[in-house]
């Protein structure tokens, strides 16, 4: 049996790492559902021709799950993982190519295992041809998925204020909720969020998602948060939060929600809101090409294909870390 330091270790040949991102999620408190207006209708789009707009997005890829055994027949479980992120900037009504719209990509491998298995390196490399293969070594007490999930966050957080203090975009769109850290919360940064796991408008103003038409939105409640992330930064922070429509799909269904950080302040937010009722129907994705349509927006599906062409090809990675691992060790 293959040895990883002190540890034997096997592959798991079939099973795949289940990646969720519920833990994202934020408290279900609302602190003010008028904090913008009390009157609860339908708020329209404020056209901005020319906006410059900046996506953000991450991914993540299982490339190997494997199992280590130690001395005393103890098993724990371990994953080879491959995580990206990146932006892609675009201006309204203007041609955008490709080589100017592609920023900041960024990709990082890692091993992940369990606390308490100590390899005794901290990084692991592969060489192939005349490249090589990195990844390095990170333990953790929490389940490996959604660790993942807060490795590529923290990764999207880096290429997201680096991408604003550089190219200063006039709207900010990150990919899932607003979950960065406190250093950056005071940035306008809009988390556009595809799934209702929750409702944040209280029962007696559901009525307003009837009423809403393609390019309008909800008025903004004002939400307490308590992220689920650790690590130092991390704090809880409210924030303020709309619904828009963005296609004529029945119900919830053709409704996505954003937010930003309360800490921008109410005014900016206000601009914001107005800014992404108008801009993001016009990026909605049509049902006969992606079958997340239509909340998955279209500039967001290219930057995704983009950044897992970027990780490499899965097929070639895991056939040398079979390779080189039960070889070499």
């Amino acid at each position: 049996m293959p040895q990883l330091g002190r540890y034997r270790f096997s592959f798991d040949t079939w099973k795949t790492l289940e990646i969720e991102d519920e833990y994202l999620e934020e408290s279900e408190e609302i602190e003010d559902p008028e904090v913008e207006t009390k009157d609860w209708g339908p708020i329209e789009g404020v056209p901005c021709e020319g906006l410059s707009v900046v996506f953000v997005d991450g991914v993540r890829r299982t490339e190997h799950l494997i199992y280590l055994e130690d001395d005393e027949g103890n098993f724990s479980e371990g994953a080879f993982v491959s995580v990206g992120a990146g932006a892609l900037f675009m201006r309204h009504a203007q041609i955008n190519p490709a080589h100017q719209a592609f920023q900041n990509f960024m990709v990082e491998r890692f091993l992940l295992l369990k606390e308490g298995i100590d390899l005794g390196e901290e990084k692991l490399r592969f060489n192939f041809r005349e490249s090589v293969l990195e990844f390095r070594v990170k333990t953790t007490n929490k389940e490996l998925s959604p660790f993942v999930n807060e490795l590529m966050s923290r990764m999207e957080s880096q290429v997201a204020e680096h991408t604003f203090k550089r190219l200063k975009p006039d709207l900010m769109i990150t990919d899932g909720t607003v979950h960065y850290n406190a250093k950056i919360k005071e940035l306008p940064f809009v988390g556009y969020v595809k799934k209702h796991r929750k409702r944040y408008v209280p029962n007696d103003k559901t009525y307003v998602f009837r009423e809403l038409k393609v390019g309008e939105r909800t008025p903004i409640v004002k939400l307490h948060s308590q992220p689920n992330m650790e690590g130092e930064g991390v704090k809880s922070f409210d924030k303020f939060t709309w619904y828009v429509r963005i296609s004529e799909n029945e119900g919830i269904s053709g409704i996505a929600r954003l937010e930003v950080s309360a800490g921008i302040g109410l005014k900016k937010a206000i601009a914001l809101a107005n800014q992404t009722a108008w801009i993001i129907p016009k990026f909605a994705s049509a049902e006969f090409s992606d079958r997340r349509a239509p909340h998955n927006l279209t500039p967001i599906k290219h930057l995704e294909n983009a950044l897992r062409r970027r990780l490499g090809s899965q097929a070639l990675i895991r056939r040398i870390l079979l390779k080189e691992l039960i070889t070499a060790r």
